[in-house]
């Protein structure tokens, strides 16, 4: 059993400091008896950061890369349409195209944190099981039941991906040995277990009891199993639409109240993904509880539970620093400028000229301005506003194409690693053939060829970065008022790490995932559809004017992919509809520019060369 420990008390804590991992050598502390809510802790950690001081629990792979959001992400997110990774292709190899093989780095490193997790929940049931954790008062054991479900109900999530990644799948649960190798078995019989588990902690969730912040309860259990029953027709066979229905009718039920529509929504989309999101989590209080399933980062106070994933991963990913620079102003000392204060620097922009103006009283700092403002360092273009954030006024060079700052994010890290693929693209509603404007606030942190960014995909190489794809961060690491309005006197300090929540699973998924539901037959009404996805559609646009008046499941899924792109169910949406290998193509899908079929096989992943030869396990077929 992994032996990082928290800082926490006893029970449940409704702080994140709760969840920060602290080092321990195992050879000097083996008894865990007392310390059950800490080694608990510890499985949340295994979700949310990398080991110890950056460490990889994954051996002879980068911290970062094993982490659980991100590792997801390799595999949900960079085969399909609407993201890819531009480097590393020892580590990745062809996995942008839809196809790998069992070498590689990223296999071994998605299958390996899925298993890390599952085998962690396990062992904690287990020692709760055989009595290792001494519960003398009813209350403690009492807690322990509750950890157990909380147990159960994250393994249900990687068993989620297990399922989504193979059809022959190794699997363990409590009553597997520990050091025992688990069993493989068939898709349908893991779905069949992995749902009669959830259902059993979905009925031993207390009703009315809210988790604390960080942690799961029955709303996160009910969601997974939801997201499970949804692909029944591809995991077992058999079409549970029904009970998806039912599961996310109960999940509306509590949470879908307040806000601004009166839905459980958030007030606006952009705040969901901002360094204050953590306001939106269910447990934190507020009558907005969108966020079912959130994993923790957090960098304020001296608390320092952070990753290379999360947040971090979602913006740095996207973004640098290309071809743009603060303007250099035309120093004045023109006293009509005499009451303007630096930070008002703006206000006295000449309209005409697009010359920002600075005003100087002292002779010898106007000198030293001014020789500054014509030194040949400084460029014409220097002197020109482009575009104006935060109130600070930028310069783009022309001799560079793809004009970006990670400055406007108000973050310090940009990998330049990621673009989004014209096909995904094309799936909003753009105002302008060209796809740099739209009413739609999901796309408002985009880069678009408003700022020289190059919708199409000539290639998928980091080296042509700015010319290969536009930029869709949808994280940032400003704070965001209510309505979305970013909240500049709030917002933190651009560090390397950001401190924004991951979400995991949200109300408007599970709101997607029961009007999809309905479109298949599971109960409901296409009225009862459609208000769902219209209540996605009237938060993305800030009014009713583009809510439909009916719904085809093609809407539908494009719908649920412009709410949920980047949130890990792509790759597993696009095999449920029959989308994978034929039927839609994206660029470079197949390995061809304008995209082509991908064959059968490659709806499973291959499980790692180097756990077949350290096992008994059969290779998915076709690899």
């Amino acid at each position: 059993m992994s032996m990082g420990v928290a800082a926490t008390a006893f029970g449940f804590a409704s702080c994140v400091d709760d969840l920060n991992m602290q080092p321990i050598d195992p050879n000097q502390t083996t008894d865990v008896s007392s310390q059950m809510a800490e080694v608990l802790t510890d499985i949340y950690l295994n979700f949310a950061s990398e080991g110890n001081g950056g460490n990889s629990p994954v051996k002879d792979f980068d911290g970062g890369m094993a982490v659980f959001q991100r590792a997801i992400f390799t595999a949900e997110e960079m085969p399909t349409d609407e993201a890819c990774w531009l480097w590393d292709p020892s580590s990745f190899g062809e996995i942008n195209y839809g196809r790998t093989v069992p070498t590689l780095d990223c296999v071994f490193g998605f299958y390996s944190r899925l298993m890390i997790n599952i085998t962690l929940c396990n062992q904690f049931i287990q020692s709760v099981d055989n009595g290792t954790f001494v519960l003398t008062t009813d209350t403690e054991k009492a807690a322990a039941e509750q950890y157990k479900l909380q147990a159960r109900t994250m393994r249900g999530l990687c068993y989620y991906y297990m399922m989504s990644f193979y059809d022959n799948i190794p699997y363990a649960d409590e009553n597997t040995e520990i050091g025992a190798m688990p069993e493989q078995l068939p898709r349908a019989e893991v779905y069949a277990r992995v749902t009669t588990d959830l259902e059993d902690v979905v009925a031993s969730f207390p009703a009315n009891q809210v988790p604390f912040y960080g942690f799961v309860g029955l709303d996160a259990a009910e969601s997974v199993l939801a997201k499970i029953y949804l692909n029944g027709e591809v995991w077992s066979g058999t079409g549970d639409y029904a009970k998806c229905y039912e599961h996310c009718q109960n999940i509306i039920k509590r949470l879908g109240n307040g806000g601004r529509y009166g839905n459980g929504l958030a007030y606006s989309y952009q705040s969901l993904f901002g360094a204050n999101n953590d306001q939106f989590v269910l447990g934190r209080g507020t009558d907005v509880r969108e966020i079912i399933w959130t994993l923790p980062q957090d960098i304020d106070g001296g608390q320092h539970l952070i990753s290379w994933a999360g947040a971090t991963f979602m913006t740095a990913a996207w973004l640098g620093t290309n071809g743009v620079s603060v303007t250099v102003p035309c120093p004045t000392m023109d006293s009509k400028y005499a009451n303007v204060t630096d930070t008002d620097e703006l206000l006295f922009m000449d309209g005409d000229s697009q010359r920002v103006y600075k005003y100087f009283a002292n002779q010898a700092d106007y000198d030293d301005a001014l020789a500054t403002y014509k030194s040949e360092d400084t460029k014409d273009w220097m002197k020109t506003v482009n575009e104006v954030i935060n109130n600070i006024a930028y310069s783009f060079d022309p001799s560079t194409t793809g004009y970006v700052s990670s400055q406007w994010f108000n973050c310090i890290e940009g990998w330049k690693c990621v673009v989004a693929r014209k096909s995904f693209v094309r799936k909003f509603e753009w105002d302008d053939v060209e796809m740099t404007r739209s009413n739609d606030t999901r796309v408002a942190n985009w880069q678009t060829s408003a700022h020289g960014f190059t919708v199409d995909n000539p290639s998928l190489i980091g080296d042509d970065w700015g010319n290969n794809g536009y930029l869709a961060p949808k994280y940032t690491n400003w704070a965001y008022n209510a309505d979305g309005t970013i909240n500049y006197l709030a917002s933190p300090e651009p560090t390397s790490q950001l401190g924004g929540d991951y979400a995991v699973i949200r109300l408007a998924e599970i709101y997607l995932t029961a009007a999809e539901a309905i479109l298949n037959g599971g109960g409901g009404s296409q009225a009862e559809a459609l208000q769902y996805v219209n209540y996605i559609r009237q938060r993305a646009y800030g009014d009713t004017d583009h809510n439909w008046t009916s719904l085809s499941m093609q809407d539908l899924r494009d719908e649920r992919c412009r709410e949920l792109y980047q949130e890990n169910v792509r790759r597993t949406d696009l095999i449920r509809w029959n989308q994978w290998c034929t039927g839609y193509t994206w660029e470079w899908k197949g390995g061809v520019a304008s995209g082509t079929n991908l064959p059968e096989y490659t709806k499973c992943y291959p499980i790692p060369s180097r756990v077949i030869t350290s096992s008994n396990f059969q290779q998915i077929k076709g690899y």
